[in-house]
């Protein structure tokens, strides 16, 4: 791949030097976006807890789509999803069913999903423990909603349960709320990886472009003196 990436011709690099550059800025502004929407979450306490039947589709109108949701855990089908390269584990992420607080059984769709990522102890996801629903114990979780495809539940609960086109999915705050909302300051730095990318790629388009023009100069001129 990177034998392409040098072997391009030098009008390529000239395009994609700006175009890594605008990557750059693009992730600055959205990544400062994010970020003030954290510390403004983190400016007022966490939002009321919402049962899972209540939550409406689209924002939950919260900062940073925070929630505090209630809903029955599917803990006997909990899937743990590992991906693993060279033989080494790179991510783990545990996936439970969450259905409605007054769900009489786990047989329907599932419609959200309590996402963790890491590895977990049986002794810190009990708690999220706050009671017992006809179905199964309730789990109360302080963490992001997203809602929308989701093709890691896909994958995680094919062939044991249907999965809806679109899924609630919230990832709660592990370490605590104040740590999950911590700005992460990463709108800069992914502004000066783009910026040296850019002058990197422009850098080496003209590079080849003067090895290029070298090269034919010297063929012309050995077309002269033949």
């Amino acid at each position: 791949m990177l034998g392409r990436l040098f072997g391009l011709p030098p009008i390529a690099y000239f395009v994609l030097a700006p175009i890594f550059v605008a990557l750059g800025v693009f992730g600055l502004v959205y990544e400062n976006g994010r970020d003030a929407e954290r510390t403004a979450a983190l400016s007022h306490p966490a939002p009321e807890p919402v049962e899972l039947q209540d939550v409406t589709s689209g924002d939950t109108g919260n900062d940073f789509n925070e929630i505090v949701v209630a809903g029955q855990a599917d803990v006997d089908n909990m899937i743990e999803l590992t991906s693993t390269r060279r033989g080494r584990t790179r991510s783990r992420e545990l996936f439970i069913a969450l259905y409605a607080t007054d769900a009489t059984d786990f047989s329907g769709p599932v419609t959200a999903v309590l996402e963790i990522d890491g590895v977990i102890s049986d002794e810190r996801l009990g708690e999220f423990y706050v009671g017992d629903g006809p179905a199964g114990p309730v789990f109360l979780a302080n963490g992001v909603l997203t809602e929308g495809s989701n093709r890691d539940v896909d994958k995680a609960f094919e062939g044991r349960k249907t999965v809806a086109e679109s899924v609630y999915t919230i990832r709660p705050f592990l370490e605590g709320r104040a740590e999950g909302l911590k700005p992460t300051g990463m709108g800069p730095v992914i502004l000066v990886l783009g910026l040296i990318l850019g002058a990197l790629l422009g850098g080496y388009g003209f590079f080849r472009k003067r090895r290029v023009d070298a090269a034919k100069e010297q063929e012309a001129a050995e077309l002269a003196e033949a």
